[in-house]
This record gives structure tokens, sequence and C-alpha cells, in this order.
């Protein structure tokens, strides 16, 4: 056999073999990940938590505790006026979203020494009851819960309503309240009005008609020229907090 002869079948021979291991020239396919494959190797990130005091849309003044309502109606979680100080500022800085101005005051003939912290259109006083004099000085009487507020805006904070339980607005009718209540009405300015009472705490005195029991009042006297303010704890059956 001559060269040439055998240069040709070795090519056909070589030819052969590719053809039946299923070689080819050039490069090879990329395998492609199905969908979920890509979204198993696809990194994903983690949401922050959102504070559910954030989304507080509504304040109802209720007679021992405010009740914070989100968007829908649902409560958030109640803030009872016999927490810690620190925890209810804490608690309502961040339904507002803003810290309060505080002020110092000391006692007087007729009232204890207080912190008092403002945002606008909410006051919060702490009446520092373990700093009631008893033995000696003044006595301004037992001071059960710990801190008042008062409310003098229909909507504090970043647009929270303020309402009572019976829908009433710091601001409203308050003559009208007392007609829908029953409740009396003098006209002399300074009517205080009760429109929740919670359950009984001690002894009724024989003097009122009123239950020795915490109660949401509204205030007509103007305060800081606010008139017709929402206020609470206030218990009507021994005339203070």
């Amino acid at each position: 056999m001559n060269v040439a002869t055998r240069r040709s079948a070795l090519i056909v021979s070589v030819a052969a073999a590719l053809a039946l291991t299923g070689c080819t020239f050039g490069t090879a396919p990329v395998p492609t990940p199905s969908p979920e494959a890509v979204a198993s190797m696809t990194p994903t990130s983690t949401p922050e938590p959102v504070d559910p005091l954030t989304t507080v849309s509504a304040i109802v003044v209720r007679p021992e505790h405010l009740d914070l309502l989100d968007a829908a109606g649902a409560v958030v979680t109640t803030l009872s006026y016999d927490a810690e100080s620190a925890e209810f500022i804490d608690t309502l800085s961040t339904v507002l979203g803003a810290e309060p101005t505080l002020s110092e005051h000391g006692a007087s003939m007729e009232t204890p020494p207080r912190t008092e912290y403002d945002w606008d259109g909410v006051r919060v006083t702490d009446d520092h009851e373990d700093d009631v004099p008893t033995d000696s000085g003044a006595n301004y009487g037992e001071v059960d819960m710990n801190v008042s507020v008062h409310f003098r805006a229909p909507t504090v904070g970043d647009g929270v309503a303020v309402r009572t339980v019976n829908g009433f607005q710091p601001g409203g009718d308050a003559q009208a309240l007392a007609a829908e209540l029953g409740e009396p009405w003098y006209d002399n300015g300074f009517d205080h009005v009760r429109v929740e009472t919670g359950e009984p705490i001690g002894e009724q005195q024989s003097y009122t008609e009123y239950e020795n029991a915490y109660s949401v009042a509204v205030n007509t006297w103007e305060w800081e020229g606010a008139s017709n303010t929402v206020f609470a704890p206030w218990n009507f059956g021994i005339g203070h907090v």
C-alpha cells in the first residue's frame, strides 16, 4: 500500500471513531439552569421588622389607660396610666414620632411637685406620688395612678386621631356631649363632663353621687388656649386623680 492510500485509510478511521463517540469540534453547550435553581441561588434580603407602635393611627382615651389602635381599628396595645413614667413617655414618643419637651414644677398649696412632658396638643404629667408629703406640710390626698394625660387637639403627632370611647374629640361641643350623656351643665366656663367611668376602686363617698372610680373627663375651661380638652384619669367621686 502506497503512502497516499495509507493516509486516506487513516483519515477514514479517525472520522469513524469520532462519529461513534459523538464527539464534535468546537465549544460544548452550557446547560441552562431551571427557574427553581436560579431562584434558590439568588440572595434574598430580609425586611427590617416594623415597630407596631409606628402603625398607631388613633388614641382612645379610657379611664385607666390609652387604647392605641392601628388603621384597621385593632388595638395594637394599651398604655396604662400606672406604667412607669419612662415607659409611658417612650411609648407615646414612638407613637407621636417626636420627643417631648420637659418642665419641672415644685409643690404649691394645691398641687404636689410634678414633671410635665409636652408634645403639640398633648401633655403628660407625672405628679411624683412618692414625693407627696404626708407627715408634715401639705397633704394632697391619695394619688393612685402614676401619670395623667391631657389632650388639647383632635389630631396629634403625624396624623394620630384622639377620641373618647363614644367618639368625642378635643375641641368638640362639650355642652352637646353633656346633654347626650345626661351629665350636669352649668355653663360657667368651668364645666367638667364625665364621659366614661371604670370599675370602683374604693368606697363611695356619702357626699357625692359619683362612684369612687377613675373616669375620662372633658374640661371646658381654657387651658393654654385650648378648651373642651380630654383629661384622664379623674376621680369624680373624690374630686381628684
